[in-house]
């Protein structure tokens, strides 16, 4: 949403707003999807959302390109503390190799330290359409056609008998 004022203008950062959250709907009294325009790590480091319900609450990424060379260097802050909340992160990719690339990053940056929680594999809710990249036509995406879910490992407490 950034760069789009004109088509979709920011809303004022407020005391009551100071993020920029823009509510997008409320799904009866037990949900609520919110876009934020600013940085997960900025807003984590502020305390914005804690606590953290891994029963209640998720993280989702649409297309993020964690391991994309021009956009990877924009999560080595917020990965760590997105593991660190143990919510599941529900993430999108444009393509297969879209979508692998990122898993590659995460496990590359956080070896040992997530978990899957839903295989890598083809959403069966994507979108429709078929994108071309005026650049090279041969680059054929489609908006969110992977989904994969991972979290912050757990360690559970183990109790034993003396």
């Amino acid at each position: 949403m950034a760069n789009r004022d004109e088509e979709f203008p920011l809303p004022e950062r407020t005391p009551e707003n100071p993020f920029g959250g823009i509510v997008e709907d409320r799904l009866g009294g037990q949900m609520k999807i919110t876009t934020y325009v600013d940085y997960f790590h900025t807003m984590y480091k502020a305390q914005y959302f804690q606590p953290f319900d891994p029963y209640l609450d998720c993280v989702v990424l649409f297309h993020p390109g964690l391991g994309h060379p021009a956009s990877s260097h924009e999560w080595e802050q917020t990965l760590p503390l997105l593991l660190e909340t143990k919510v599941p992160i529900i993430t999108t990719g444009y393509t297969q190799w879209d979508m692998e690339r990122d898993i590659n990053w995460v496990r590359e940056k956080c070896a040992g330290e997530f978990d899957i929680l839903l295989e890598p594999g083809e959403n069966i809710f994507r979108s429709l359409r078929w994108d071309l990249n005026d650049l090279d036509p041969h680059d054929v995406s489609c908006g969110n056609w992977g989904l994969w879910a991972f979290r912050g490992k757990r360690y559970e407490a183990m109790y034993k008998d003396s």
